[in-house]
């Protein structure tokens, strides 16, 4: 009798920690793919230290080709064109261009969602950010020769999906402006540490700009916490700001509200990924992403689970969330393989440290209020940032597999 088949199409913090845990259970009863459009993935929470010079990027690319076969997990270099859900295929094109299919019996999927810079005019010319590695590389070299003037930071809107809605408790999946916005704190944060290390920063003025309310996940404690640091700093914070075209001098808003910016470091618009908008058509909603039930499984294929960005429940498109809806994902298949492990409640909460490697010090943030909860911690200290750098060495030793993280303190 053929073993099931469980392809799991992308291999960032969703993918990675689907594979890994889902094999670290059945072992060989299943054979588990990863299929991802590179070789190498990288550890995306610390992309902001590679914009401000304090990490190289290479240091934090991990080899596919390498670290899933040596777990028992066979690796495909591969971008997904499309998914046939309802012929358990999955299509794509293979390195020397050539366009494969391939069938499963389980199917994960782990896509990410799509930046969309497409939708912001001057983005080729004058845009910077720190979501790929690429983008993180050329922020560096401009913020490290920055000598004076204004700097904009801030995230675009976030196409998010509303039907069909995911079969999920209503409060999980609150409606967002932005899709995240920790990478715009950080890098405020951040900033300041470079620029006051440089001797800069009396000559830099910093606006943060946001689609609707800045940090609108967290509690009105938190968000006022935020404002009377921008305060203390001198950070101007500009609120329904939706960005619709980037030049050299300036920001502008649809409604035609401009920021000054001779740099302006952009979380670009979120929308669903392409693929999934071309697949068949009622695996995803209108957005673009994937609604499930509460354990990733597609409310319309029940041989088809969704986690990470891809996923419709996750608000905002987080790491740890990304983590969280794979561990329920990877136990729930468990189970129907054949072992019965408990499988891994999903509850969300924003989790997440911004980090400020120049003044030695974090803010870690736990905060489950949006959803209905009571629980609102943001707290600043070096152990923070220690926490941070640990992180990264643990996720880089593993190579993605976080088998500890249950264990481990927040991070």
């Amino acid at each position: 009798m053929a073993r099931p088949k469980v392809l799991v199409l992308g291999a960032r913090f969703g993918g990675l920690t689907a594979a890994y845990t889902l094999k670290r259970i059945v072992g060989s009863a299943a054979d588990i793919e990863v299929i991802n459009k590179s070789r190498y993935t990288y550890f995306r929470p610390a992309l902001p230290h590679v914009s401000v010079g304090v990490m190289d990027v290479e240091k934090l690319k991990i080899d596919l080709a390498e670290a899933l076969p040596a777990k028992g997990i066979k690796f495909q270099e591969g971008t997904v064109t499309r998914i046939e859900a309802e012929s358990n295929k999955v299509y794509y094109r293979l390195p020397n261009g050539n366009e494969v299919s391939e069938e499963y019996d389980y199917l994960i999927i782990a896509l990410g969602a799509h930046l969309a810079t497409e939708l912001v005019k001057g983005w080729d010319k004058y845009g910077y950010s720190v979501c790929e590695p690429e983008f993180a590389t050329k922020l560096s070299e401009r913020l490290l020769s920055f000598k004076k003037g204004n700097i904009a930071i801030g995230a675009g809107f976030f196409f998010q999906g509303s039907n069909p809605k995911p079969k999920v408790p209503e409060n999980y999946v609150p409606k967002a402006d932005a899709a995240c916005e920790g990478p715009v704190f950080e890098m405020s944060l951040m900033i300041h540490g470079l620029f006051t290390k440089k001797g800069i920063w009396k000559d830099t003025k910093v606006t943060v700009f946001s689609p609707g309310e800045y940090l609108s996940d967290l509690s009105r404690q938190s968000r006022e916490a935020v404002r009377q640091i921008y305060q203390s700093l001198g950070i101007e914070l500009v609120e329904n700001f939706k960005i619709k075209e980037i030049t050299d001098k300036e920001v502008i808003a649809e409604d035609g509200r401009k920021i000054p910016a001779d740099l302006t470091i952009l979380i670009p618009p979120y929308a669903g990924h392409p693929v999934l908008k071309v697949s068949t058509p009622d695996l995803v909603d209108d957005g673009g992403f994937v609604p499930t039930d509460i354990n990733m499984v597609s409310i319309k294929y029940d041989n088809v689970y969704a986690v990470g960005d891809s996923s419709a429940i996750t608000v905002p498109k987080l790491g740890y969330l990304a983590v969280k809806t794979a561990r329920t994902a990877a136990t729930h298949l468990a189970n129907r393989l054949g072992f019965p492990v408990e499988v891994e409640k999903y509850y969300p909460t924003i989790i997440c440290v911004a980090d400020n490697p120049y003044e030695g010090f974090g803010v870690a943030v736990k905060d489950d209020t949006w959803y209905g909860g009571n629980v609102s911690e943001a707290v600043p200290s070096p152990l923070n940032h220690l926490k941070k750098e640990l992180f990264t060495k643990y996720f880089m030793w593993t190579k993605g597999d976080m088998a500890l993280e249950n264990y481990m303190a927040s991070w």
